[in-house]
């Protein structure tokens, strides 16, 4: 890797770590304090800089500062020219007082919506006097309440003092049209920012400083990224947080996020890391490369190895080993620590974007990456222990064991401030946490003191189950064993927010403990919107130090959470008054279904239009609540044609109507403005099958698995779509089938259609693996009708007669039909003899194979058995067409008896000496396969006879049977 032309700074590292910066650090701006009133979080000295007062023009005359006519609009364009003023003013240099200060503005921003304690500094106070005083903050809510001594500190509408900005306040006018303006000017692909964010201004100053104005000219920006090489890392933390603030996700953002992220991996040292960690998002969503198909593939293995769960734990100095999906740590061996702890950072924060957009693959790759660079160790185990207080005897238990690389420069230091309560489950029954009986696995977690960065790493890994897996218990008893390792020592107060949040989540599906996460959960929110008195907070520094290598809610989302699970509760009036304070509309509408008060949804809509007429957002839930698209169509004209979610709704509602041709024609209005948007595109997809529009029905889904690649559905369909395209798409059909039964191993239709191509392409071993798991899935309710012979007959006709060893010479040859002789037979012998008995065609099948094995014995067998199914029918006596089938049934096999009779096998027979010692093995003998096959053939054609001579004497088969008889008597 070659060295980057301009390396970050120590500062550079530090600010980006969230490590304090000495006042006397210098990175160069001829400021030091800059930098250290950054990483201490003292925001606002930044903001009240001489360098921000010079950019935002805080201290210009009335006279020469603004027109009397200035809108909210005319704020980026007043910015920009303040700031290129004021590098024209101050040379390149001060790009980096620029950058700084869009930090400190996105900080700001953060620490107001997601991790307060609340800021002091109202955003309009950074700009001259007369914009200040027309937009100031101005509350129209009551006095809060005083807090008493005593009083419980979860009391809702508690506050320390009065004017804090907090979700759901009004503001005044001038300043309410002045949010709306930037929230709109912060809206990306047709996707709405929440309308409540409080201060939107600083997040829209933050994006300006970083992004935008840099961004705007090339020159400009190889001036600012020479004068501070770690902006694009915090330019795209900026895109990262206005994504959070959108409805849905933006491709555009998701782009623009991973591209700055691409330029600041190379400002980093040189490392290991893999290339394949940071990968950009294709727009257009092209599925990966189909590998190349030769006469057979390896038959793919879908079975997970397996786990002794009774592992045991013994001594505190257990030897623990990085997961087996890890590359090898030694690689970073020769990295520095200080490198390797901020390529740790940086792998991390990227998976979490990825994780964010929920692609669990890519995800996973950064994060096994960051694994490595950190050096953190960990291994899930087993150990005996209790879960319940009268549990008498111990079973295994999932437990995770963890240990961080040693740092010369110490271990973490303990959080500053007060850390959020972890309230005790108080359960009659269950133990606050399992109790091992080897207390070495408590001693473990007590001794070995994880790094901060480890304990985001784990709660990423924790997160990435959770995408990777169906909502399942197995998924939750996974996912805790993450979380209770991160909880056990709390160091940051971030971190041990999102550990709780975890375990709240977990502990929501059980009622035994469901009480106690909706505690939990209320009192995370209260940390945030209720704080304590400033001396006892965790700083604000504390607080982002970690932010953005965590999946953190922002404050709303937080509180949608918490009202959702009222809602899962029952608890409906609880969850309305907090959507409505929100002003989440959506969920207020179905609160209000729910109680089957739709007048009372249909006022409240109303209500708000007659407030806000403009609002697109406003005239959709009009629509969902009316179904009628009229609204949907004047949301879409009123956003002037931006609106996506408007031909999402519309698109839903032709597609319910099979009006498959416009809701096409709808989505892809929807999509070309946000492509981000799997369901959108699946739903196309569906639809564009109907109207048997291939090409775009197989663009649709290719887009759907490259967004969410275990989407088996989108896979099947894709297959369906390529083999509707004609046999030049068959190779594709296989291949997405093959990604489609790995979704939905459960699902005995994916199953069959991938038995089916693979039979028609040539893919036998696929198409027995294919075949075995259709059986298991639906033998027990279906039997014989499970199978399907034609592909069995094809299937064993390619092992039989040699097509399966085309083009190999005589070793690979052998060697794979000795592979495909141990797949038949698990096929024929534990799969379908095991559990279906009673079908003649299928025995008769079956038969050929083993003919072809020289297995005469099995051969002969199954040839009994085809005729037993027949011969036993009771229709056999008085239906023509029984009695036929059962004769030409018996002739094959008295023509069986009499080539395979006489002929000899080895096989195993157990002498005496072999049952008195168990450890021999049976003696090897030459035998007849059968040696009174003439008796047997005379036996089966009397009772046959005998059982149709009433009813069909002097029929054609009742003729060859008795002239069968006659021959076997004279032989």
């Amino acid at each position: 890797m070659p060295q980057p032309t301009h390396p970050l700074s120590q500062a550079d590292r530090q600010l980006l770590l969230g490590q304090t910066i000495a006042p006397t650090a210098d990175d160069g701006s001829g400021s030091p304090s800059m930098p250290a009133a950054l990483s201490e979080g003292r925001y606002e000295d930044l903001l009240r800089s001489p360098a921000a007062k010079a950019i935002f023009g805080t201290d210009l005359e009335d006279g020469a500062a603004v027109d009397p006519t200035f809108a909210p609009a005319d704020l980026g364009p007043y910015v920009t020219d303040l700031v290129l003023s004021y590098i024209q003013a101050q040379g390149t240099s001060a790009w980096t007082e620029i950058t700084l200060i869009g930090a400190a503005c996105l900080s700001a921003f953060v620490q107001t919506n997601w991790t307060g304690p609340e800021f002091p500094l109202d955003p309009a106070g950074l700009l001259p006097r007369s914009l200040a005083e027309r937009w100031k903050e101005s509350f129209t809510t009551t006095t809060p309440l005083v807090l008493e001594e005593g009083m419980d500190k979860h009391e809702i509408g508690r506050r320390a003092y009065a004017a804090h900005v907090y979700l759901g306040v009004k503001q005044s006018e001038e300043r309410a049209q002045l949010d709306r303006v930037l929230l709109r000017q912060l809206s990306v692909d047709g996707e709405d920012a929440y309308s409540m964010a409080p201060r939107p201004m600083y997040l829209y100053l933050a994006r300006l400083l970083l992004v935008d104005i840099p961004s705007a000219d090339d020159i400009r920006l190889t001036e600012r990224d020479g004068a501070t090489p770690m902006a694009h890392w915090w330019s795209a933390r900026a895109l990262l947080i206005q994504q959070s603030l959108l409805d849905y996700p933006s491709q555009t953002l998701m782009d623009q996020i991973i591209g700055h992220f691409a330029k600041a991996k190379q400002l980093l040292p040189p490392s290991p890391a893999s290339d394949s960690a940071l990968q950009s998002v294709d727009a257009k969503g092209s599925v990966q490369a189909v590998p190349m198909l030769g006469d057979d593939s390896e038959m793919p293995s879908f079975e997970s190895p397996a786990v002794d769960p009774a592992q045991s734990v013994a001594g505190n100095g257990i030897p623990l080993t990085s997961a087996s999906m890890a590359p090898d740590s030694h690689e970073w061996d020769a990295v520095a620590a200080a490198d390797r702890d901020l390529w740790a950072r940086y792998l991390l924060e990227v998976g979490v974007v990825y994780s964010q957009h929920q692609m669990p693959l890519d995800s996973k790759k950064c994060f096994i990456q960051a694994q490595a660079a950190s050096g953190l160790q960990w291994e899930m185990t087993g150990a005996k222990g209790k879960r319940t207080r009268f549990q008498s005897s111990d079973i295994t238990q999932l437990v995770l064991l963890a240990k961080s690389a040693a740092r010369a420069s110490g271990g973490n230091t303990n959080s500053e401030g007060q850390l959020p309560e972890a309230l005790a489950l108080n359960d009659d029954t269950l133990l606050e946490k399992i109790k091992f009986t080897d207390s070495a696995v408590e001693e473990h977690a007590e001794q070995e003191h994880l790094q901060v960065t480890d304990e985001c790493i784990l709660l990423a890994l924790c997160l990435n189950v959770q995408n990777e897996n169906p909502t399942h218990g197995l998924t939750s008893e996974l996912m805790r064993p993450f979380v209770a390792r991160v909880l056990e020592q709390p160091t940051n107060w971030s971190v041990y927010t999102m550990g709780l949040l975890l375990r709240s989540r977990l502990e929501m599906a059980k009622t035994r403990t469901a009480e106690r996460a909706t505690l939990q959960l209320q009192a995370l929110v209260d940390q945030i919107t209720h704080p304590l008195p400033s001396a006892q907070e965790a700083g604000a520094a504390e607080r982002l130090q970690y932010l953005y290598a965590l999946s953190l809610p922002s404050q709303w989302e937080f509180e949608r959470e918490l009202a959702n699970q009222f809602m899962a509760m029952g608890v409906i009036r609880s969850a309305l008054d907090i959507y409505e304070r929100l002003g989440m509309w959506d969920e207020v509408v179905s609160c209000y279904v729910l109680l089957e008060q739709n007048e009372v949804a249909l006022r409240i809509i109303n209500e708000q239009l007659a407030l806000y007429p403009d609002s697109s957002k406003l005239w959709c839930v009009l629509g969902d609540l009316k179904r009628e698209p009229e609204h949907w169509r004047h949301a879409w004209e009123i956003s002037g044609q931006r609106y996506a979610r408007a031909m999402r709704s519309l698109g839903a509602y032709y597609y319910g109507k099979s009006d498959y041709a416009n809701a096409v024609e709808c989505y892809q209005l929807a999509l070309d403005l946000n492509p981000l948007f799997e369901k959108s595109w699946y739903v196309m997809g569906c639809a564009a099958l109907q109207i048997k529009n291939w090409d775009l029905a197989a663009t649709a889904f290719q887009r759907v698995v490259s967004l969410e690649h275990d989407n088996g559905e989108a896979w099947n369909n894709l297959a369906t779509v390529y083999i509707h395209m004609g046999s030049s798409q068959r190779n594709r059909a296989w291949y997405a089938l093959r990604e489609a039964v790995k979704a939905k191993y459960d699902s005995w239709q994916v199953w069959s259609n991938f038995l089916t191509v693979s039979v028609g392409i040539g893919q036998i071993s696929s198409a027995i693996h294919a075949m075995t798991r259709v059986i298991e899935l639906r033998a027990d309710k279906d039997g014989a009708a499970s199978i399907d012979l034609d592909a069995l007959r094809t299937i064993i006709n390619a092992v039989t007669r040699g097509r399966i060893l085309v083009g190999m010479n005589e070793k690979q040859a052998a060697h794979t039909e000795a592979q495909y002789v141990r797949y038949m037979e698990h096929l024929l012998v534990a799969t379908i003899e095991a559990r279906i008995t009673d079908s003649a065609p299928l025995w008769r099948a079956m038969a050929d194979y083993w003919f072809w094995r020289k297995d005469y014995g099995h051969c002969l067998d199954c040839y009994i058995k085809a005729y037993r199914c027949l011969s036993q029918m009771p229709q056999i006596a008085y239906a023509q067409p029984v009695f036929s089938d059962a004769t030409e049934a018996a002739l094959e096999l008295v023509s069986m008896y009499e080539n395979l009779g006489d002929k000899t096998q080895t096989v195993r027979v157990a002498t005496d000496a072999d049952a008195a010692v168990p450890e021999h093995k049976s003696a090897a003998v030459e035998q007849l396969v059968c040696a009174d096959w003439k008796y047997q053939s005379r036996m089966l054609l009397r009772t046959l006879i005998g059982k149709g001579k009433d009813s069909f004497e002097g029929t054609p088969a009742f003729v060859r049977l008795t002239e069968a008889l006659s021959a076997l008597r004279q032989a």
